[in-house]
């Protein structure tokens, strides 16, 4: 009897543990990638991708319309470097949708982290804020686990991951 207790209850710790650590692997990752200066997304929070066969192409682009930024993700399936790809990103009440072009593929074992060049100037910025956004909410939820749900102010979480991190977001 007290065996089995004592086996639930270390089973239970060593889960415990295991969450901890899966947890602060979730934000100790950095929010740009030294070597290509990509936003990466943090793999904790939610991103659907799909591969665009067939997409509509401009004959002539303005290179002020082009995008100079990127973004760097996790997926399970391997797509090579010149694909279409679109992200879709679910926040609270609506989806961001981006387009871009796959330009870095890294094998990470067992996932591949895509590097995506986006296609417009206007996906850029947006996917900025977006990734921001995505990145507090994987603070806080991180924080919320720590300090628990009742000890826990969104607004002034919120404000400390800006004074901490808003900087090391790469500008346009």
């Amino acid at each position: 009897m007290i065996t089995q207790r004592f086996k639930r209850f270390s089973k239970k710790i060593s889960q415990h543990r295991t969450t901890c650590l899966h947890l602060s692997a979730l934000y100790n990752m950095p929010i740009t990638d030294q070597q290509t200066g990509f936003i990466y997304h943090p793999h904790g929070f939610p991103l659907e991708y799909k591969r665009i066969w067939f997409a509509w192409r401009q004959q002539t682009q303005d290179p002020s319309e082009t995008s100079d930024m990127g973004l760097i993700f996790r997926a399970e399936k391997y797509f090579r470097p010149g694909a279409t790809l679109e992200l879709t990103i679910p926040l609270h009440n609506e989806t961001e949708k981006f387009r871009g072009k796959v330009v870095m593929v890294r094998n990470m074992g067992e996932h591949f982290e895509i590097g995506l060049w986006l296609q417009r100037r206007a996906d850029a910025s947006r996917v900025r804020i977006v990734e921001q956004i995505c990145h507090i909410e994987v603070y806080l939820k991180e924080k919320k686990y720590r300090e628990g749900p009742y000890a826990l102010n969104r607004d002034r979480a919120a404000a400390e991951w800006i004074t901490k991190y808003a900087s090391t977001v790469p500008s346009l």
